[in-house]
């Protein structure tokens, strides 16, 4: 993997993506006990790419709303499962800013579970009924195995260059982590108040 840092797209004349300009970069001094990144003299590359898929860290902005009066645990709005926050009526979160990074299925439960309870909350209480009937959760459908732990580069090597930490998997170790259902459409439902599991 070779180390390059973004600079721009490249479009062509209907602007459409055609590619990504990187500059290439080498190991500079150490800092923090890791080398920083420098530019090299090699010229910028053109990476052809039809798309360009941006990927950036993220973090929870939470000391707005410990000013605000909101109660904020290390970084995180601290709020109940039904999404309601104790002493603060009529304010909900959910989310990773309640859970810190999760997975898409989590904040998805969370929306409804706070949609929901908002909409009860305003006096509405309107009823959606969940008319798709899911099949019987089965634990024996599927051989017991354990999970594939991902290997690491060693130390000593990685320390010299910014290439991945973790080798990726085989074809079959991947093939068999993604045949494990993690039954998103049972455990994915989230929780209501009143213990709801038919309509909400």
């Amino acid at each position: 993997v070779e180390l390059n840092a973004p600079i721009r797209i490249e479009k062509d004349a209907a602007n459409h993506c055609t590619g990504l300009i990187v500059k290439p970069q080498i190991p500079g001094a150490v800092k923090g006990g890791r080398p920083s990144p420098k530019n090299s003299t090699k010229d910028e590359v053109l990476l052809p790419a039809d798309r360009v898929l941006v990927a950036i860290g993220q973090g929870i902005e939470s000391g707005k709303f410990g000013e605000f009066g909101l109660p904020v645990q290390q970084g995180r709005i601290s709020a109940f499962d039904t999404s309601d926050i104790a002493g603060n009526e009529g304010i909900f979160a959910g989310g990773d800013c309640v859970t810190g990074p999760a997975t898409v299925i989590r904040a998805i439960a969370a929306g409804k579970v706070a949609a929901a309870n908002i909409d009860e909350f305003l006096g509405f209480n309107h009823e959606i009924t969940t008319d798709v009937v899911l099949p019987p959760i089965r634990f024996d459908d599927h051989k017991p195995l354990g999970r594939v732990n991902m290997v690491e580069r060693p130390a000593e090597e990685r320390k010299h260059d910014f290439k991945l930490m973790e080798c990726p998997m085989t074809e079959e170790e991947a093939l068999q982590e993604s045949s494990r259902c993690l039954h998103c459409d049972h455990f994915g439902y989230g929780i209501l108040k009143g213990g709801r599991d038919s309509k909400w």
